[in-house]
This record gives structure tokens, sequence and C-alpha cells, in this order.
């Protein structure tokens, strides 16, 4: 027990000096997205900034981000791609540091409002660098962008509070301030509302002023802020007439609110309400997902180990920080928190509220972007509330430290999340490169439904125009990808209409002819199959797939590669498993190499590699009754017909045809009579 009592004393007289926060800070943007980043990849939005920097360079970014209404965003992106280059490791190192950077600027503009709360402000920073609402950190590409600029509003808010108490340098240090502020406008709209905000900021730095003094001062200091976002307001709100092109509607609300005033306010309050609870609890409770306790896999351990970790290194580091929180300062600091942080969260929403967003309302997978500038008043409100409920400071600690254990496992499931994303994005991206070593231009891959998570159609077209060398030019896409039927009038298409499908600043056109069908059922351990018309008795196909398997034209694909794809982009050919040698045996049966085909069945054999459904041995099958081996082709089918799938069918058609087409001999007509009573084939 004295062993105890001593070992609590020594705690108790450990001083942490301040900078360890920031030490602190950094631990937990790397440990919540950097373990993962060098498994992660491209994502949705990405694709397309890569495609244009890769084949167009600065002058494709600037005309695609000009289509996007961020028409000087380009500088950002060149610089970025000149240093950053192609490869995704790069991208999503940077974004991490981007990240910490951004908090650690919050830290210290907290730091500048309440320097007696050496604690809350850590807390604040570190909630702010977790905050689960942005579940998109893994486009490294596209939210480079957002995060710069983002660092740029929290470098620019930290020099305005800092020229405030240091008056000395207050007008140098001010003019940087306000030309930060005005690049960050000019590059993106994200943090135009959260700079109303400084308004708030700068109110709490004079406590000690009467109420309306305390509002002559913030708003004296505001001013020159306030100044370029009124050139801003103005010079966003004629955006459309300024370039005669914008894609986004800034004063939608407003022109529904003088339409329909009390619909209009009803619709902005419903917005604000299910937004504000959806930022401030919702995000929390994937951290609680009972799908997420399975016991036979490590990563139940592997979250629970790593809140238990940095709760623990979260309460150490905070509870010794040099400088202890006065307790009336707290509660005093307590209450501004609480009030800044839900004005925050509103004033960063305001913005997409006015322009008709809601982000409850729309797909949150990708519309939780808009909370991006909500996450540090979000921060705010939470430590608030906690500070507010629990008032004995190691008990508050202790809370606070297990939820930003919860937060940083929330951010390593989304990582993971992606990491399987794109580990079946490269499973498609080579199974279809070594099915399909070259297209001929202008050809429509089309899938019976969208094949990749976190992708879509026009990213995973972007994508394939990468995979494979450009043939046509600009603004013309020499590939582009479809799912199912959208996008595209089947009847009008299939009679021989041409369809043309756009995205920003790219084309594409193709008619029927121009098809190439397939599935990738990854989950169900299948391979990338490409579709064929004779693929009707196959059975367990979607309605699309029989659809387009009906018109999918295997002579747009050619057996020799006119490039490999860039190893920067999609890393280094992966392990030859199964569906390697399926791929290949299918195109050199495309071909009519036969004993190629039979090679790389006994290869794969050596290798202990096997088919998991039917469809994939068809293509051995036919080469080895071709090189009229008939004990192998019905061994073969013998195989398929007791895998899971059951193309029984499919393989009678495929007897039939070798049938056909096969000299007569006895070896051939007693295979093809063995197997038919085998399958029981009708005739």
């Amino acid at each position: 027990m004295k062993r105890f009592q001593d070992a609590f004393l020594k705690f108790k007289k450990i001083v942490l000096p301040e900078w360890t926060a920031a030490v602190l800070i950094f631990l937990v943007c790397f440990f919540s997205f950097g373990i993962l980043l060098s498994r992660l990849g491209y994502f949705q939005d990405d694709w397309h900034h890569v495609f244009y920097a890769y084949w167009q360079g600065a002058a494709g970014l600037k005309s695609f981000l000009f289509s996007d209404s961020r028409p000087f965003a380009y500088v950002i992106y060149v610089f970025f791609f000149r240093i950053l280059g192609f490869t995704p490791s790069h991208w999503h190192w940077s974004l991490m540091l981007l990240r910490f950077l951004t908090v650690l600027m919050f830290w210290l503009s907290v730091r500048q409002l309440w320097p007696e709360q050496v604690a809350l402000t850590t807390w604040l920073a570190l909630f702010f660098a977790v905050y689960p609402i942005f579940a998109l950190q893994p486009l490294s590409v596209a939210y480079t962008l957002h995060w710069t600029m983002y660092f740029v509003f929290m470098f620019s808010l930290f020099l305005m509070l800092y020229a405030v108490r240091n008056q000395k340098f207050y007008w140098p240090i001010t003019i940087l301030a306000v030309l930060l502020e005005a690049s960050q406008l000019l590059l993106i709209e994200y943090f135009s509302g959260l700079e109303l905000s400084r308004l708030i900021f700068l109110w709490f730095l004079f406590p000690g002023l009467a109420f309306w003094d305390r509002i002559k001062k913030a708003l004296q200091y505001a001013l020159p802020f306030l100044a370029i976002l009124l050139f801003y307001v103005i010079y966003r709100s004629s955006y459309g007439v300024l370039f005669g092109y914008d894609r986004f509607t800034p004063l939608s609300f407003l022109h529904g609110l003088l339409a329909l005033p009390l619909a209009g306010i009803a619709r902005l309050l419903q917005f604000i309400v299910q937004d504000f609870l959806y930022i401030t609890f919702s995000p929390w409770f994937s951290a609680i997902d009972p799908s997420l306790v399975d016991f036979s896999g490590h990563l139940t351990y592997m979250l629970a180990g790593s809140v238990i970790v940095f709760a623990v290194l979260a309460f150490f580091v905070v509870s010794r920080l040099k400088g202890m929180d006065k307790e009336n300062s707290s509660r005093n600091s307590t209450a501004q928190i609480l009030f800044g942080g839900i004005i925050s969260i509103i004033l960063a929403i305001l913005p997409f509220w006015l322009a008709g967003f809601s982000i409850y309302q729309k797909n949150q997978l990708w519309s939780d972007r808009l909370a991006l500038a909500a996450m540090g008043g979000a921060s705010m409100l939470m430590v608030g509330m906690i500070y507010t409920l629990v008032t004995y400071p190691p008990y508050r600690n202790l809370v606070l430290s297990l939820l930003l254990g919860l937060g940083i496992s929330i951010q390593i499931q989304t990582a993971r999340s992606y990491q399987a994303s794109w580990d079946k994005q490269r499973q498609f991206y080579w199974q279809l490169y070594w099915r399909a070593p070259a297209l001929q231009p202008n050809t429509l891959v089309v899938a019976d439904q969208e094949v990749l998570f976190f992708m879509g159609d026009y990213p995973t077209s972007f994508a394939l125009n990468l995979l494979y060398p450009q043939l046509t030019n600009p603004p013309e896409a020499s590939y582009w990808f479809n799912p199912d039927s959208e996008h595209i009038d089947w009847n009008a298409f299939s009679a021989g209409q041409p369809v043309t499908l756009n995205k920003y600043v790219t084309t594409f056109s193709a008619n029927v002819q121009n098809v190439v069908a397939i599935t990738f059922q990854y989950e169900q351990n299948e391979c990338l199959h490409v579709l064929r018309p004779d693929y009707s008795a196959i059975t367990g196909l979607d309605a699309e797939a029989y659809r387009w398997a009906a018109v999918s034209n295997l002579s747009r694909i050619e057996p020799t590669a006119k490039s490999v794809p860039p190893p920067d982009i999609f890393g280094n050919e992966p392990q030859h498993t199964w569906c390697y040698y399926y791929e290949q045996a299918d195109l050199a049966s495309q071909f009519q190499d036969w004993h190629k085909v039979t090679n790389l069945w006994q290869e794969a054999n050596q290798q202990g590699v096997w088919a998991r459904n039917g469809i994939e041995l068809l293509p051995f099958i036919r080469a080895y009754a071709m090189l009229n081996d008939w004990q192998s082709a019905r061994k073969i089918t013998i195989q398929a017909s007791v895998l899971p799938d059951q193309q029984l069918s499919m393989l009678c058609v495929l007897w039939q045809n070798i049938d056909s087409v096969t000299p007569a001999s006895s070896g051939r007509d007693q295979a093809v009579s063995l197997v038919e009573a085998r399958l029981q084939c009708q005739k």
C-alpha cells in the first residue's frame, strides 16, 4: 500500500512543459491517420484531379477547376503535384501533416483566448484533431485544397488574435492575417461562414469591458476582415456573371425565402436543428457499433487497444501539464466555449444552408464534407458540455480521455474501410488489365452494378483513363465506365443511337458496338468476368448483366498492351493468385491460343491456386477440348459442375458448342456422351 502511495505522490509531482501538448496532438494525428496511410490509394474525387494532372498538367487542372467553380485553386494543385507526384502515400502523408498543422494553429489560437486554461485548450485541440464528423480524410488529393485553406484560415485567426494582444506589431501582423484571409476565400468557399466567428473570438479577448464596449472593440479589430468578407460575398454572388458559369446556386435560399417566406424559414430551421444534432452527436455512435465486436478477429482488439492506450496517454499528459487551470477562470471559460461552439457551428454551415444544402438530408457519406468548417465549433461544444457536467478535474479528464480514444477508434475504422476499398480497386484494375491489356478507343465498359465502394461511375471512368493510355485528344476521353443502365437510355442506345457522357471538361461518346460488359463480385470470391452473348445460359446473373452481355463486343479487346499501368498510381503488379491465371486464360481463349491456356492451367495447379466457381473453368475446358485432350476437358468439367455456382446449363451449352466445332472422333464422341450424361443435358 505504501509503495502505491509513494508512486502516486511521485506522479503528482511530475510537471510537463506546455510544448508536450503539441507532441501529444501530433501523436494523436499520426495514430489516427498515419498508421494505415501506406495501404491507402485514391478514392472518388481524387481520381479526376489525378487524371487531369497526369495527362494534361497545369492546363488540365486549370480548366477542370474552372469548371468546378474554383478557378484559382489550380495553383495549389500544381504546387502539390510537383512536390508529391502521383504516389498515393505521398498525398496521405502530406494531408496528415496539413491536418496536424491546422490543429496546431487552432490550439495556438485558443491559447491566445484562454491562456490560463492549459488543460482546457489542449482538450479543445485534441478533440478538433479527431472529431469524427469528417470521414473523408482518405480522399487525400481532393481534400488537400480544403485542409491547406483550413490551415490558412487558422493561421490567419491566430495572427489576428496575436496582433490584438501584442499591439507593438499590430499592423504588419494584421496585414498578413488579412492577406491570408483573402487568399483562402479566393480559392475555396468552405470557410466563408467561419469568417464571421472572428467577431466572437475577438469579443472573448476583452472580458473586463462592459458589454457594448466589448462589442465596439470586437468590431473595431474585426473591421478589416469583415471588409474582405463583404468583397468576397459580392464576388461569389456575381461569379456566374463574371465567368459565365457557376455550378453552385449561392442565393437559392434567399430567392425561395422571398417567394414563400414562411416555408423558407421553416425549411431553414429544420436544416439548422437536424444538422446541428447530426454534427454534435451522431458521429460518435459509430464507435459503439455492435458489429465491430468480433473476438475472432484482431480488429476488435486493435480498436479497444487504441482507446485504452490513448486514453491513458492523454489523461497522463493533460493532467501533468505545467500551469493548472484556475477553477473560477475555468467556469467563465466554459461558458464562453459553449457559446462560441454553438455560434461557430451555425456560422460554419450557414453558407451551405443559404445555398439550399443540408448535411443530414443529403447523402451523408459525402455530405459530411460540408461540416469540415464546423469541427472547431463542435469540439468546443463537446468539451464545454463535459466541463459543465463533470466538475471534478480527474473525473473530467478521464471522461474526455475515453471520448478521445473513441474518436481515434472511429478514425481507424474509417481508414480500414478505405483500405478495403483500395484493395478491391487494385484487384479490379489489375484483373481488368490482365483480361484486357488494351482497349480500342471509345470503349464503354459497363458493369451490371456499381462495383467499387467509395467510388462512383465517373471516378471509375477517370481511373480507367489512367489505367490505359489516352488514344484520343482532350476534351475526349478514350474510355468510360457505366454501372447498369444509369445515364443511358437503353432502348435508344440498343437501337443504335450513340450516347454522350460528360463530366467537368471531359466528354465521351460511344455506340452499342463499343460496349465491353463485365461483372465483378469480389466479396463472393469471384474474379472479374468479361461477359459475352453466349453467356445467356449462365445462371445467377441479374437482369442488367444479361442485358449488357447480349451486346458485349469482345473485339474491342486487344491482346497486346500498349503500356503498363503507371506503378506510381496503381502500385506494382499484385501477386498472381487464381484470378491472374483465369483472366490470362480467358484472354488467350478469346484469341484461340489454346496451348497458352493449358500452360496457365498447369502453372496454376503448380502454384496451388484454384477456381471457386464454374464460370472460371470454361476457358480451360474449351482449350483442352480444342487440343483433343478429352480426358482433361472432362475432368475439369466435373470439377466445375460441383462448384457452388452450379453452372450446369452453361457447361451443357459449352459442350454442345465443342461438339459442333471440333472434328469428329471416337474420343470426342465418348467425352461428349459421358459429360452430357453426367450433367443431364437436354438436347
